[in-house]
């Protein structure tokens, strides 16, 4: 349904291919607020070489180019054995 006789604005657009989560659940990837190196937005989260990052932005770039490896995800632990 519109207000004021304006369409209702489109959903985003999924993205083309599944976007694989990073598992940045670790401390050392929190710190004091900086600007994000891909959105120009604060953020607090660094990557593993110490970039600020979204982690969302990190996927989405991950997913746009697949054969690069600037952004991973942390190390498995190892479970209750």
């Amino acid at each position: 349904m519109s207000t004021c006789g304006r369409p209702a604005p489109a959903p985003p657009e999924s993205p083309a291919a599944p976007v694989p989560l990073l598992d940045w659940r670790d401390g050392t990837h929190f710190a004091w607020p900086e600007w994000c190196v891909l959105c120009q937005k604060t953020t607090p989260l660094r990557s593993h070489a110490g970039e600020a990052v979204h982690k969302t932005c990190a996927e989405f770039w991950n997913t746009e180019r697949p054969s690069e490896t600037r952004f991973v995800s942390d190390p498995p632990k190892g479970g209750k054995g």
